[in-house]
């Protein structure tokens, strides 16, 4: 009869045991997002990256938006089926005075607000989680005032509101805070403020707890007590926070950790190298996994752009002290960490992760975005008024635009033809042409007159002229007749908007 009792329930033990949690997403934190960091994080078997959605790029005169990058950036996160966590600050120069060296909340809160629920609404469904602000317990972050934990409150639930309302599934992370031992007008003890901000009420108004859990040199298995305490098993503190406030369900996401293999710059002091940089952040998973089930997001800072958008800012002039931290030398060469971070994340579980693109049939019909319709490109040497939009890129003259369109691999199976159409505005001269991956598209744009109409435009694209997943496309523009040049117009002026490739036998 015991066995017989034990034949019985030992199986509805096990079941009513509570499962295991998921294996937390192993991410990197990009700078930026672009074709070439979005490939070595999928070479490397991430499963997310982390991005920055820059509130002055993205709206750098007041109304006036530029979301080329974002889409591009979303788009090629879904093309390569890694999740997306977006940063959301650093304030545009028209919605506070203070300097744009620093991040600054702005004069007007709804500002700021607006603009994530603009970004939301835009990404609704195809966007992670959204992180409000950065670092706001270091005065840098702050707009050079002292930390104020009660004010990232305001912003962080009135941010919540926003996203919430326009992308009701999205979650929405309070900022990573800056591990730091200090308390004064600089940088407030991130232990300190997380429970300033419980206190205030932020426990209704984040899904998620971002954190910075950085090595300073130590094991990630160092004890609490090393170092005075700047070790990686200080998020623990954060965690305890959350747990005595009556949030334990709260998961935390590590968007950024890691260690510096950078001897001289201000963070020497804390420099590994880069065999124990590699041995440390692979240790981290196992760490993780061992004593933080509740951390569900391991994102490692990070993965700078080999050359960026159209080879506009190679890594070597990003800060030193960010490229320390990089998976990827000055040259844009992967360190020893990419490659036993590849190893390990092609190895592991995945668990709860986005869903393969689906394949196409045959003859279906494939329309890819290049430029959004509302995303207008202005090129040529003339700041007009509306309906013109500023000069591209903020540069003058503005003469070449560069984007990035991602074509499913099994689109371009059967050889088919594709066109390519957008909306030009008032090109004047013979020798404005677009090109696709180095190759011209003929004939150039056709001239107009200067009313100021939009007049849509298509030409015939060679399947074997497209690649599976990102293509470049660019617009070049020639310069004006010699005798507009005597007055000042020695480009051409005109604008685009509304892009999209598609397949011969889809609809426009």
């Amino acid at each position: 009869m015991r066995f017989l009792f034990l034949l019985f329930i030992l199986p509805l033990l096990a079941a009513c045991r509570p499962a295991d949690p998921p294996p937390p997403r192993v991410g990197v934190h990009t700078l930026p997002a672009d074709r070439h960091t979005l490939a070595l994080a999928a070479e490397g078997g991430f499963d997310a990256v982390v991005e920055l959605f820059s509130w002055r790029q993205i709206e750098p005169t007041r109304d006036q938006w530029h979301w080329q990058l974002p889409d591009e950036v979303v788009a090629g996160a879904a093309y390569y089926g890694l999740d997306l966590v977006v940063r959301l600050d650093q304030h545009p120069a028209w919605a506070s005075d203070v300097p744009l060296t620093l991040n600054a909340p702005p004069d007007d809160l709804a500002d700021y607000v607006r603009f994530v629920g603009r970004v939301a609404e835009r990404y609704r469904g195809r966007v992670l989680g959204y992180v409000i602000w950065n670092e706001p317990n270091l005065a840098i972050d702050w707009g050079g005032r002292p930390p104020d934990p009660k004010a990232y409150t305001d912003m962080l639930c009135r941010a919540y509101t926003a996203v919430k309302a326009a992308d009701p599934d999205a979650l929405v992370a309070a900022a990573g805070l800056a591990p730091t031992d200090h308390n004064d007008a600089e940088a407030m003890d991130e232990r300190l403020f997380l429970r300033a901000m419980l206190e205030a009420g932020a426990g209704q108004c984040f899904d998620v707890l971002a954190a910075h859990p950085y090595g300073f040199g130590q094991p990630p298995d160092a004890p609490r007590s090393a170092n005075n305490g700047l070790v990686m098993a200080r998020v623990e503190d954060l965690r305890a926070l959350l747990v005595e406030h009556g949030l334990r369900d709260r998961p935390i996401w590590a968007t950024e950790l890691g260690w510096t293999v950078d001897r001289q710059g201000s963070q020497g002091w804390q420099a590994v190298s880069e065999e124990q940089q590699a041995a440390y952040l692979a240790q981290t998973l196992e760490v993780a996994a061992q004593r933080w089930p509740w951390m569900t997001l391991l994102a490692v800072w990070n993965l700078p752009s080999v050359d960026g958008p159209g080879g506009e800012r190679p890594p070597e002039r990003l800060p030193a002290d960010f490229l320390g931290y990089s998976l990827v030398d000055p040259e844009g060469r992967p360190r020893p960490a990419y490659y036993r971070l590849q190893a390990l994340n092609r190895s592991r579980p995945r668990g709860d992760r986005p869903q393969p693109r689906p394949t196409l049939s045959a003859d279906a019909a494939v329309r890819v975005p290049v430029l959004a319709a509302d995303a207008v490109v202005h090129l040529g040497d003339s700041d007009f008024s509306r309906p013109w939009a500023p000069l591209y890129a903020a540069r003058n003259p503005s003469v070449v635009w560069r984007g990035v369109a991602y074509v499913p691999d099994e689109a371009l199976a059967d050889g088919r033809p594709w066109r390519l159409s957008l909306l030009a505005m008032q090109s004047n001269v013979w020798d404005n042409y677009l090109w696709i991956n180095g190759r011209r598209l003929e004939p150039p744009l056709p001239v107009e007159d200067f009313g100021g109409q939009w007049v849509r435009v298509t030409w015939e694209v060679p399947a074997a002229w497209l690649q599976g997943g990102p293509n470049e496309l660019a617009l070049t523009i020639g310069r004006t007749h010699p005798l507009l040049a005597d007055l000042r117009f020695a480009w051409d002026d005109l604008q685009i908007k509304d892009a999209v490739l598609w397949s011969v036998n889809g609809e426009r």
